[in-house]
């Protein structure tokens, strides 16, 4: 709810756009992940993504976000519902369809594209690689404690895995279900629990955003060490060169080079 200024953009829209892309770029970017993971596990012998490739990745995930967004700030206009909001001089944003079908199908369509295809996608991808990685024995003969260490590699993956799909389906569900039947069912509007309801389950989808890295740092010990190697590196840049050249000839930590020699590693590896 705003003050109407001439020639300023709606705060409510501006949120109600941003909020919509940084929610797909989240999905699309686990979409991508899963997919680079899929190729390197089923491929093995393949090159990796180039920088150059990885940046036209990330460049078409957001441009795909923004496209998917786009309708929003097409169709929400500034408008006074009641009384009240023109005696006090207060506007609100909201979506203005030419065809409550229109809606519907918008409704539908940005669920499907932002949960259940990303959801099928990551459900494939991470299946197949689990299915590999399970399946694959260990070439060369029987070693005990190299075997040990591979099965274990392989079930922190394997568990790695099923997390983040399963903070997924977990955070995002109980919204979109909500969405739903609210775009079928237009008198649930008047039900008096329905704002704290929308709350709790808006609230459980957004903090969606900030789990994936916690899962990633919580289980992935090479996550946490190049993590800690990008700040090490951002902190050298801040260095008088006399200390840079310093660190780097005593080996302390990882330089930049090293970390990105250290991306080559197999996602197998990673799970250590």
């Amino acid at each position: 709810m705003t003050n109407l200024e001439a020639g300023s953009v709606p705060i409510g829209l501006q949120v109600s756009f941003c909020q919509a892309v940084s929610v797909l770029v989240s999905a699309y970017t686990l979409v991508a992940i899963s997919v680079d993971r899929y190729l390197a596990i089923m491929w093995p012998l393949r090159p990796r993504l180039s920088g150059r490739l990885s940046h036209g990745a990330m460049l078409l995930v957001w441009v795909f976000a923004v496209l998917t967004a786009l309708p929003i700030p097409m169709v929400t206009r500034l408008t006074q519902p009641d009384s009240w909001h023109a005696h006090c001089g207060k506007w609100v944003c909201l979506e203005d369809w030419p065809s409550p079908l229109y809606r519907h199908y918008y409704t539908l369509a940005l669920m499907s594209l932002q949960y259940f295809a990303p959801l099928t996608v990551l459900l494939y991808t991470y299946t197949k690689i689990a299915i590999v990685i399970w399946g694959k024995r260990t070439p060369g003969e029987a070693e005990n404690l190299r075997d040990q260490r591979l099965a274990k590699a392989k079930r922190k993956m394997v568990t790695m895995m099923i997390t983040v799909v399963a903070a997924f389906t977990i955070c995002w569900l109980p919204f979109n279900m909500l969405v739903t039947v609210w775009t079928y069912n237009d008198s649930l509007s008047d039900q008096q629990w329905l704002p704290e309801l929308y709350f709790a389950f808006h609230w459980l989808a957004m903090s969606h955003s900030c789990l994936n890295p916690l899962i990633y740092c919580w289980m992935n010990a090479r996550f946490r060490q190049s993590f800690r190697s990008v700040l090490r590196c951002g902190s050298l840049k801040r260095r008088p060169a006399a200390l840079q050249h310093v660190h780097a000839t005593t080996g302390a930590g990882l330089t930049c080079t090293s970390f990105r020699s250290n991306r080559k590693t197999t996602y197998l590896e990673d799970a250590l």
